[in-house]
């Protein structure tokens, strides 16, 4: 597997851990990080993944809640929501990931790790995100 694929996998899954098990679980990411059976590429780019969005999840989020009329952050599906910080993270702050990338690994993680509509969910809220950054950048 693509080193950067495992990367997102894995920082998808910190943030998972970190969202249901809250700050004291901090001091543990960087164990689970460690212990994960993937290359250390993966590891480090899941950590600079992790420690990014962990410094902008409130941003995230205010996006997210943005595009996703009618959602609840907090209430969307752990998976799916942890994908869409992934893939935001990417599109905002990783240039050297071409957007339609950053969105096409997401929407494979989804359809791997979620549930049946979450490939079309994420697509739908990268593809706004995306879109958005495109009319800001040239408008």
């Amino acid at each position: 597997m693509n080193p950067r694929r495992q990367g997102r996998i894995l920082g998808m899954q910190a943030l998972c851990q970190l969202d249901v098990q809250g700050e004291p679980a901090a001091a543990e990411i960087d164990l689970f990080l460690t212990e994960a059976e993937a290359s250390a590429e993966a590891r480090t780019y899941a950590r600079r993944l992790v420690s990014a969005i962990r410094g902008k999840e409130t941003e995230y989020d205010a996006l997210i809640r943005s595009i996703s009329e009618h959602w609840d952050v907090q209430r969307m599906p752990l998976v799916d929501r942890n994908i869409i910080r992934v893939g935001i993270c990417e599109l905002h702050e990783h240039p050297d990931v071409p957007a339609a990338v950053a969105i096409n690994e997401a929407v494979e993680i989804a359809k791997e790790f979620g549930s049946a509509d979450s490939g079309a969910f994420v697509n739908g809220v990268l593809d706004a995100v995306r879109s958005r950054g495109q009319s800001s950048s040239t408008g």
